[in-house]
């Protein structure tokens, strides 16, 4: 999968997100090198803990494996699911901004209704 789709479905797409994918996806962004880099009073740890289903097995095994494989799994889901999300120009044929986009970011061609 090209990072182009990838990124399109990823920022796009987050409707189609089970909520698994989108805890992931916040846990991802949260630790670095799957270390957590915030270190919080335990009132504030807790409530990471709550919010970021560190007790979820299926979450954990998502992100362990790593950001990268984490984010294609769930573009390659997204995209098995709803293979009609996908929103190309009907002149040049390349990717539109956004799923409900109505004019090519690229060459200029629109399609309104």
């Amino acid at each position: 999968m090209d990072s182009e789709l990838k990124k399109y479905l990823l920022e796009q797409c987050r409707d189609w997100m089970l909520d698994e994918e989108k805890v992931v996806l916040r846990r991802l962004g949260l630790t670095e090198y799957g270390e957590i880099t915030t270190r919080k009073s335990a009132l504030a740890q807790h409530k990471m803990e709550l919010l970021y289903r560190f007790q979820d097995n299926i979450v954990n095994e998502m992100v362990s494996l790593g950001k990268t494989q984490a984010e294609e799994n769930i573009a390659k889901r997204i995209l098995e699911d709803n293979p009609s999300i996908i929103n190309n120009c009907s002149k040049c044929g390349k990717l539109a901004r956004t799923p409900r986009a109505r004019q090519c970011r690229h060459c200029g061609n629109k399609w309104f209704e």
